[in-house]
């Protein structure tokens, strides 16, 4: 707002009044003589007479001088009346357009306060905006990333160096690997911090023969904290896989690594390298222990081991040592029986061989040994099913069962892994004969598929022996 403007009086110059005030008496006495009128001519007067006159004329003169003055006096004092107002208000208009001005400026001020606290809030209301939309896209992008890897995780299974408990859990790694390669693709790239999905496109690499990448990748899923890439990695420089040449120093280190991160599938590599005394010393005793913290973690793998040692004393000098407690086969027995119900196979045919001949500490037990051999055989192991079959031919554990026998070695032969001499293997190294009514209802089935045409007598000669190995053709 612009100063408020006050109109203020014309004044008179100050000169005229002063001229006035200071003027000198003399015109004024001039003045009054010359408006006295001039006395008419009289007679002489005398001398007293004159001088009356003279006095009063004077006294006359000194009055109408006084009035002079006061009126003059007067008029300074109203002169000066005027200037004192007059001053008086110029002083209150220039206080006025100083409060004004002051309360314009105030007022300029607070408005441009306000503005500067209004565009600072502004700006601090859009800043928290772009923080509150940065931290939405964070949390966007990691709730993507997070989806990703358990899209991966959920589809490859978890990181594992393990050895599968079998071929088909082999094939079962591979085909879920190909269901998930895409997730874990995204999953790296959306992620690549993420250890899991780097292993799993590592162990793609290795399967696909791309052993440099997959080195590179296992290093990263590695430094991620996945303790089976360090396994991988140790397996790389233990058997110098591909281009990667062996380096015993580095190999033990991962796998060091790997049982750091309690990893069973290297911890139990290292207990193998304490068994064979390859890169380190030979020591039975750090050998068992690892053993034992990797079937602890329920690795199958370890469990067999761990058991061969207490059956045979596998890997300690001697095949004996007191002070470790080598052998113990009755030890072995829950480590098989573990393994078995992992789904090693191999490990329940032992347990069933185990309860077949019995050990120290463990006597034979036909129901155990038929009730493993079972286990092996629905689980689909061609050994095992052979193995069965004897069994129910001979009547070992249950009642014989000749047709069931017959069967079970028919299905042994067709699955192409079984050859005909060893077809009654559980048996031995030298099996007792055939039993006749088995003999018969297999000669039956083989004549019904139109491999056999001699008599069904109960004798397995060339010729059944012969129809029987063109099942396995």
């Amino acid at each position: 707002m612009p100063p408020l403007a006050l109109p203020l009086p014309r004044l008179r110059p100050l000169g005229l009044a002063a001229g006035l005030v200071l003027a000198p008496l003399a015109p004024l006495q001039a003045q009054v003589a010359a408006e006295t009128p001039a006395p008419a001519a009289e007679p002489a007067v005398t001398p007293e007479a004159a001088a009356a006159a003279a006095a009063a004329a004077a006294a006359a003169q000194a009055t109408a001088l006084a009035e002079a003055e006061a009126a003059e006096q007067a008029r300074r004092a109203a002169i000066a009346a005027e200037i004192a107002r007059l001053a008086a208000e110029r002083e209150a208009a220039r206080l006025a357009a100083e409060a004004a001005a002051a309360a314009a400026s105030g007022a300029a001020a607070q408005a441009a306060a306000a503005a500067e606290a209004e565009a600072a809030e502004a700006a601090r209301r859009d800043a928290i905006a772009a923080e509150l939309a940065r931290l939405a896209e964070e949390r966007a992008a990691r709730a993507r990333a997070e989806a990703a890897v358990a899209a991966c995780m959920d589809a490859a299974g978890p990181a594992s160096a393990g050895v599968p408990v079998s071929e088909a859990a082999q094939r079962a790694v591979f085909d879920r690997l190909r269901t998930a390669l895409a997730a874990c693709e995204e999953a790296a790239e959306l992620a690549p911090e993420a250890g899991g999905p780097l292993f799993h496109l590592a162990t793609v690499a290795q399967a696909r023969g791309q052993h440099r990448e997959a080195v590179a990748l296992y290093e990263r899923a590695a430094a991620a904290g996945i303790g089976a890439a360090h396994t991988r990695l140790g397996d790389y420089y233990n058997f110098g896989i591909g281009p990667i040449r062996p380096d015993l120093d580095r190999a033990i280190a991962a796998y060091r690594a790997a049982t750091d991160l309690d990893d069973p599938a290297g911890t139990a590599t290292l207990a193998f390298m304490y068994r064979l005394g390859r890169g380190v010393s030979r020591d039975p005793a750090e050998m068992i222990r690892l053993f034992r913290a990797a079937a602890d973690q329920g690795y199958h793998f370890a469990q067999v081991n761990l058991a061969q040692t207490y059956l045979t004393g596998e890997g300690v000098p001697g095949g004996s040592d007191a002070a470790l407690g080598i052998p113990d086969p009755r030890a072995a027995v829950p480590l098989l029986a573990a393994a078995a119900r992992a789904g090693n196979m191999d490990a329940a045919l032992a347990l069933a061989r185990l309860y077949a001949d019995g050990a120290e500490g463990v006597p034979p037990n036909a129901p155990s040994r038929l009730r493993w051999t079972r286990v092996a055989a629905e689980a689909g192991h061609p050994p095992a099913i052979a193995a069965l079959a004897y069994l129910r031919e001979q009547g070992l554990g249950a009642p014989a069962d000749p047709v069931a026998a017959a069967q079970g070695y028919v299905a042994a032969l067709e699955t192409g892994e079984v050859d005909v001499d060893d077809l009654r293997a559980a048996g031995g190294p030298r099996p007792p004969g055939w039993d006749r009514q088995t003999a018969i209802e297999f000669q039956l089935i083989l004549q019904a598929r139109g491999l056999y045409q001699g008599a069904i007598d109960g004798i397995v000669g060339p010729g059944t022996l012969g129809g029987a190995r063109e099942l396995g053709d």
